[in-house]
């Protein structure tokens, strides 16, 4: 339990943490003013008539969507002096912009709104979504993907990757320091060093999770938001486990930072595999789908194989502790 104490004091002493967190809620700001920017900016009354999309015949069902949505609809070719933010060809499917304009952007954001399901009660009725229309900006699914997509992974992923970052770094200081050396030859059980190493980052990564996502609530409905945590707890648990044993079996200190580089790398790169059954289990989507969904069989399954994997990498790096305690004795 002393050895606990001292890693937290060390982590809330510690610049870069305390840097860390600063960058983290200037990130997420910066994430929910875009956020709050773009919905306001899409669904003003000022942009109503202003994004002119042209159509290249007759198609009522096209038209009548968009300008429900509030963009001013005309044929292409036809006479008269309003020029075009896109033209859509609804034979092959394709759209032309001008990019030199400035509403081009939102003609295509407006076209693909339209092009998908653009009610909450029609995503329901084709089983695509699970979503509630209550206070989402008036049933407007625009901003769906950004908001469980991005902003709410991001706000749980960036305080479990800054714990593996800095309990590399306090092992490591540690091992070129040789302080870690009266550990090893303590009493102290592998079990324990390694709980003592892992549990301060795991609680401290936790708490910083749960405040971003207050503060993330404050735009976005969340579900499940006690769901969300444990799921902050399991991905920290994870990356400090690795961390703890990739700086327990590394030969050196440029050896450990290599490999913590590369273990991130791969949990990023994790983010960009092409959707399978597999995907949905991923940290980041099974994140999403908690965010946004009521609990079901999937999310369970999802959680389970994250605490899964919790352990196991936990059970890791205790026998990491114990490869470098025997390299010492």
């Amino acid at each position: 339990m002393n050895i606990i104490e001292k890693e937290l004091r060390e982590i809330l002493g510690d610049r870069a943490f305390l840097g860390s967190i600063i960058i983290q809620f200037i990130t997420i700001s910066m994430l929910l003013f875009l956020y709050d920017t773009y919905s306001e900016v899409m669904h003003s009354p000022n942009l109503n008539g202003k994004v002119i999309v042209a159509v290249d015949k007759n198609n009522t069902e096209l038209i009548s969507r968009l300008e429900d949505s509030g963009v001013k609809v005309i044929l292409q070719n036809a006479s008269g002096f309003e020029k075009p933010n896109a033209i859509i060809n609804t034979t092959t499917g394709e759209v032309k912009t001008d990019p030199g304009n400035i509403f081009s952007g939102f003609a295509i954001a407006k076209i693909n709104s339209v092009s998908k399901a653009i009610s909450f009660d029609e995503a329901l009725q084709k089983g695509n979504f699970s979503y509630s229309s209550e206070n989402l900006a008036g049933g407007n699914t625009d901003f769906v993907e950004m908001g469980y997509g991005l902003i709410v992974p991001i706000a749980l992923v960036m305080p479990a990757m800054v714990g593996l970052s800095l309990s590399i770094q306090n092992i490591l200081s540690e091992r070129k320091k040789r302080t870690i050396e009266l550990l090893l030859v303590s009493p102290i059980s592998d079990f324990d060093i390694a709980f003592a190493k892992t549990a301060p980052y795991v609680l401290s990564s936790t708490i910083c999770g749960a405040a971003w996502l207050v503060v993330v609530m404050q735009k976005i409905p969340v579900y499940n938001a006690p769901l969300l945590i444990i799921a902050e707890l399991l991905l920290s648990l994870i990356l400090v486990s690795l961390s703890v044993l990739i700086s327990a079996s590394a030969r050196s200190i440029q050896e450990a930072n290599v490999l913590s580089s590369l273990a991130g790398m791969i949990f990023v790169f994790s983010m960009l595999l092409p959707s399978s059954y597999a995907s949905l289990y991923l940290p980041t989507i099974l994140i999403s789908r908690i965010s946004s969904n009521f609990p079901d069989e999937g999310i369970v399954i999802g959680l389970a194989l994250l605490a899964a994997a919790g352990l196991l990498c936990f059970w890791l790096a205790v026998k990491g502790i114990g490869r470098m305690r025997k390299s010492y004795s």
